[in-house]
């Protein structure tokens, strides 16, 4: 069985004709995952907010890593890069929002006293 029907270039192919792990599924099944897939990309990097502000109200950085936060932008913008070159929104979106708040965080032993 051939992973790109015949006579379609890669370039050409749908995305989910790319990926033998979607064959055999319901559409139904493949929209409900990319929707909370979608969801939690947008929830989760907001569910640093808190910790954020935390971090801000108490001034002091204490216990926060900068290389940690540091390592976790350079990975972000990666994904972002992947994610934009292959125009993928669930993937992009995601690590923009991921951008925005660990920022802070990766700045905050810089800022704040420990």
């Amino acid at each position: 069985m051939r992973h790109i029907p015949r006579g379609m270039h890669r370039k050409h192919a749908p995305h989910h004709k790319l990926h033998k792990h979607l064959r055999g599924k319901s559409k139904k099944d493949t929209k409900t995952i990319d929707f909370l897939a979608f969801w939690v990309g947008i929830i989760q990097p907001l569910a640093t907010i808190p910790q954020i502000i935390l971090v801000y109200s108490l001034g002091t950085s204490i216990g926060i890593s900068l290389l940690m936060w540091f390592a976790y932008n350079i990975a972000s913008v990666i994904v972002l890069i992947y994610g934009l070159r292959h125009r993928l929104k669930p993937i992009w979106i995601p690590q923009i929002l991921w951008l925005v708040v660990q920022t802070p965080m990766m700045l905050a032993p810089m800022l704040l006293p420990a």
